[in-house]
């Protein structure tokens, strides 16, 4: 199984760096890097950090989005490190959260992110693609095809089964629980039906939050921001009566600005019942009973774990690569 490790550019790219070389000596497959620049450090110029501070951690947007960057933007931007790291590089995409919030604009519509896709990788393979402007363009200095996989992240049923058409992989955005898992695989199967795929021409990846303490109530704690922010991009329709009245209020009170705090204001309104729905908390050993689950399913061929984001000047993200080490691997 691999397992992948999702980072938050919160904090300098130097603090990022070491994360990666930590997460590449525990053993980790790859990083994911959060892209939302108004509270984050810029994506492609952390990555290309990492990528030059590692050798064989896989190197991923985690995820980027449309609108926020040109599709030629981000076909360049992923070309140049896989350049630079041989090879290493993946792309996540989706239709937007925080990003674009932040700015005043909404998730772009599903038939925008799937021409954005198609045309992002038209130009990894070095051809031309037409742009919205009516004008057509190619990566002048990519003298070969840059085969860098493209994965969908997605919480809600209509894009997850939209996603298995469009993309190299899907990234089940939508918990933790067995029963969560099922559903967005099932999904996953509906979606390669409609677009006449196979199941081996995509890879199937589980986002988790994880937060791992001796104390089970601190490491509830750890996830709760997290667990606030799947919930928010959820379709409220999904809910019903207590669940469904929380979704309606972290809708209200959710501040696109904090989307990146620890233990933002809002996080307080996530009831501890929907925690072990959402993330994987507890003690070392119940992360590594949870995990070693999630690693045993033949449908996935990824996790990637999402812990609590540090701040400048903690060690929350050091101690929890260490600690997920020690659980887990």
């Amino acid at each position: 199984m691999r397992i992948g490790l999702a980072l938050w550019g919160t904090e300098p790219v130097q603090s990022v760096v070491r994360y990666a070389r930590m997460a590449e000596e525990a053993g980790f497959e790859s990083i994911w890097l959060v892209d939302t620049h108004l509270i984050c450090r810029e994506l492609y110029v952390t990555l290309a950090a990492c990528a030059t501070a590692t050798t064989q951690l896989k190197l991923a947007s985690g995820v980027t989005v449309p609108l926020t960057r040109h599709p030629s933007v981000t076909a360049s931007g992923l070309a140049s490190l896989h350049e630079l790291s041989d090879g290493r590089a993946l792309g996540g995409i989706s239709t937007g959260h925080s990003a674009l919030r932040n700015i005043g604009h909404k998730p772009v519509r599903i038939t925008e992110l799937a021409d954005y896709i198609a045309t992002v990788r038209t130009l990894l393979r070095g051809e031309s693609a037409r742009f919205d402007s009516g004008t057509d363009g190619a990566i002048s200095w990519l003298a070969e095809p840059a085969e860098v996989p493209l994965h969908v992240a997605a919480t809600g049923p209509v894009l997850t089964r939209a996603a298995a058409g469009m993309a190299d992989g899907v990234i089940m955005l939508r918990g933790a629980a067995p029963h969560l898992i099922d559903e967005g695989v099932a999904i996953v199967d509906q979606g390669l039906e409609d677009s006449q795929r196979s199941r081996d021409e995509i890879e199937v990846t589980a986002w988790v939050y994880v937060g791992i303490d001796e104390d089970p109530l601190r490491a509830h704690d750890q996830v709760r921001a997290r667990v606030a922010a799947v919930l928010r991009m959820g379709d409220v329709a999904r809910f019903e009566g207590e669940d469904r009245d929380v979704v309606n209020r972290l809708r209200a009170a959710y501040d696109m600005f904090a989307h990146a705090d620890s233990m933002p204001e809002h996080a307080s309104l996530v009831p501890e019942r929907m925690l072990d729905r959402y993330a994987v908390a507890g003690t070392p050993d119940l992360v590594r009973e949870r995990i070693a689950s999630l690693a045993a399913d033949p449908r996935i061929d990824r996790i990637v774990v999402s812990p609590q984001i540090g701040a400048p000047g903690t060690s929350i993200t050091s101690d929890f690569i260490t600690a997920f080490a020690d659980a887990v691997f």
